[in-house]
C-alpha cells in the first residue's frame, strides 16, 4: 500500500555468541568461519562468518533453557491441565484407585480424550492384582468390588474382562486368582466406558458440553458481532 513501510527483518547473529565460545573451547568452527588473520589457539569464530550448527532439539537435554521449558504460572494452575497431569501420574505410577477416582470426574471432553487408554489401565491393574494374590489355591475377590475399583459398566462387564484374562469367577460371583492363569492376549477389551464416559453426556449436544465446559473452566471466547 502506498505511504506504508514494509517490515525488514535483521539477523544480527547468524550463530549465537554462546555456540560461537562452545565451538571456540571444542575447536569446531569450519575454516570458513574463522576470524581472518587469526592465528590464536584456539581459533577465534568471526561474527560475521560463523553459522549456526543444526542440531536436533530434545527437551530433555540439560542444555534447554530452563524458562523455555518451564510452563507459565497461568497455566500450570489452569484447572484442565491439572486435572490431565494428576492423571497422567497415577496411570504412570500404576496407582489404580487414584486414577479410576480421577477418571470418574472428569469433564465429558477430557474422558472422550483419555478413553482409549482405559483398556490398558484395567489390563495393568489386573496383571498387578495377579501379581499380589495369586496362590496354588487361589484367592478370591468380590465381583462387585472389581467393577468398583476398575470403574466397570456392570458385573457383566466383569466377567467378560476377568475371563479374557484367565481369571476365573467361583460360584459366589467372587474372581479366584490361580498362580499361573492370568494372560494377556491381544489388545485390552476397550469396554463401553457407559460410567467414565457416556454417562457424562447427559443428553446435552456437543456444542453444549463444550460452551457449559469453557464457561466452567473461565475459558475466553470472542464476542459475537452484534
Amino acid at each position: 500500500m502506498a505511504g506504508c513501510e514494509l517490515p525488514v527483518g535483521t539477523c544480527p547473529d547468524m550463530c549465537p555468541a554462546a555456540e560461537r565460545a562452545e565451538r571456540e573451547k571444542e575447536r569446531r568452527l569450519h575454516r570458513f568461519e574463522v576470524a581472518p588473520g587469526g592465528r590464536s589457539d584456539p581459533p577465534r569464530a568471526d561474527p560475521e562468518r560463523a553459522v549456526k550448527e543444526y542440531k536436533r532439539p530434545a527437551a530433555g537435554s540439560m542444555e534447554a533453557l530452563h524458562e523455555v521449558l518451564q510452563l507459565p504460572d497461568a497455566l500450570r494452575s489452569c484447572p484442565a491441565l491439572r486435572r490431565a497431569l494428576a492423571v497422567d501420574s497415577a496411570f504412570r505410577e500404576g496407582n489404580t484407585a487414584r486414577l479410576f477416582r480421577l477418571l470418574r470426574i472428569l469433564p465429558y471432553l477430557q474422558s472422550c480424550a483419555v478413553r482409549c487408554h482405559v483398556g490398558r489401565a484395567r489390563r495393568g491393574a489386573l496383571a498387578r492384582l495377579a501379581r499380589a494374590l495369586s496362590t496354588p489355591k487361589g484367592q478370591t475377590l468380590p465381583l462387585g468390588f472389581v467393577v468398583h475399583l476398575l470403574a466397570l459398566d456392570g458385573p457383566e462387564e466383569a466377567r467378560d474382562l476377568c475371563q479374557a484374562h484367565g481369571l476365573p469367577l467361583d460360584g459366589q460371583e467372587r474372581v479366584v486368582f490361580l498362580r499361573g492363569r492370568y494372560t494377556e492376549e491381544g489388545l485390552p477389551p476397550a469396554g463401553t466406558c457407559k460410567v467414565l464416559v457416556g454417562s457424562k453426556l447427559a443428553g446435552r449436544t456437543l456444542e453444549e458440553v463444550v460452551m457449559a465446559e469453557e464457561e466452567d473452566e473461565g475459558v475466553d471466547r470472542p464476542m459475537s458481532p452484534a
